[in-house]
C-alpha cells in the first residue's frame, strides 16, 4: 500500500511539473496569444473545491496571475509530500510512516514563512527549504482556502483508481505494478491483509471516507486526460 501511495505521489507531481515546464518554456508572445490552460489538463485540478478551480481556470478567473500562483502553490504541496516521504526513511532505509494531513499542514505552515524544521531523529534527511517564489505560490494557495487535504486526497484516490485492482483505470497494462509489489523484482515483501484497504488508509491519514474529487467515468476512460496522437489515429 505504501509503495502505491509513493508511486501515486511521484506520478501526480511529475505530470504537473512537466505541464508547468512546458508552459514556462513558451515565448511570451505565444503565451499571450495562445494560452494553455495546463491546470485543466491535470487530473489533480479536479480534487480542488469548485471555488478554487474557478480562481485557477482561465475561462472563469478574473485574475489570471493569482490563478497561476494558486495552481503552482497547489503543485508545491505535492512536492512537499514527495520530500516528506523521502525524509520518512531512516538510516536503515525503513519507512517510518506516510505523511498525514496534520503532518503536511504543519510542514506547509513552516515552509511558507521560514526555514523548515530540522530533520527528525528517525530520519537522516533534512527538509529542503523553498525558494522565495515557491513560498509566494504556496501562500497564495493557502490564503485562498487551499489545504494539504486536497493534494493527499488526490494521491490516495488516484492510487486506488490507477494503481490497484480496485480501480476503474486499472487494466492488464498496469499489472506490472502488482508484479513489482508482490516481489517479482527480487525484493521480498511480506503480505498484509490491509494492502487494498483504502478506507482504512484514508482514516489513518486524516482524510474523509469519500474522496472530494471527481468520479472516474464509467467507460474507464478519464475524459479529462487528453488523448495522444496515436490514440486519435487509431480512432
Amino acid at each position: 500500500m505504501r509503495e502505491r501511495l509513493e508511486y501515486s505521489t511521484d506520478l501526480r507531481y511529475g505530470l504537473a511539473k512537466s505541464l508547468l515546464d512546458t508552459q514556462d518554456g513558451l515565448p511570451a508572445d505565444v503565451s499571450r496569444n495562445l494560452p494553455i490552460d495546463y491546470a485543466e489538463i491535470d487530473t489533480a485540478f479536479y480534487y480542488l473545491p469548485q471555488e478554487l478551480r474557478d480562481k485557477i481556470s482561465s475561462s472563469s478567473s478574473t485574475d489570471p496571475a493569482l490563478g497561476d500562483a494558486i495552481y503552482r502553490g497547489y503543485i508545491a504541496v505535492f512536492k512537499v509530500i514527495k520530500d516528506m516521504v523521502a525524509e520518512s526513511y531512516g538510516e536503515d532505509d525503513k519507512a517510518r510512516g506516510f505523511p498525514t494531513v496534520w503532518d503536511i499542514d504543519k510542514r506547509l505552515s513552516e515552509l511558507r514563512s521560514a526555514e523548515p524544521a530540522a530533520a527528525t531523529p528517525s530520519s537522516s534527511h533534512k527538509p529542503t527549504p523553498l525558494s522565495t517564489k515557491t513560498r509566494e505560490h504556496l501562500a497564495a494557495y493557502l490564503d485562498n482556502g487551499g489545504t494539504a487535504e486536497y493534494a493527499l486526497d488526490c494521491i490516495v484516490d488516484r492510487a486506488r483508481e490507477e494503481l490497484s485492482p480496485l480501480g476503474k483505470l486499472y487494466d492488464a497494462e498496469k499489472q506490472y505494478i502488482d508484479e513489482v509489489l508482490e516481489g517479482e523484482d527480487g525484493e521480498e515483501r511480506p503480505e498484509c491483509p490491509n494492502d487494498l484497504d483504502f478506507a482504512q488508509v484514508r482514516v489513518r491519514l486524516g482524510l474523509p471516507l469519500e474522496t472530494r474529487g471527481f468520479e472516474v467515468p464509467e467507460d474507464e476512460v478519464d475524459v479529462r486526460d487528453p488523448s495522444s496522437d496515436d490514440e486519435d489515429f487509431d480512432e
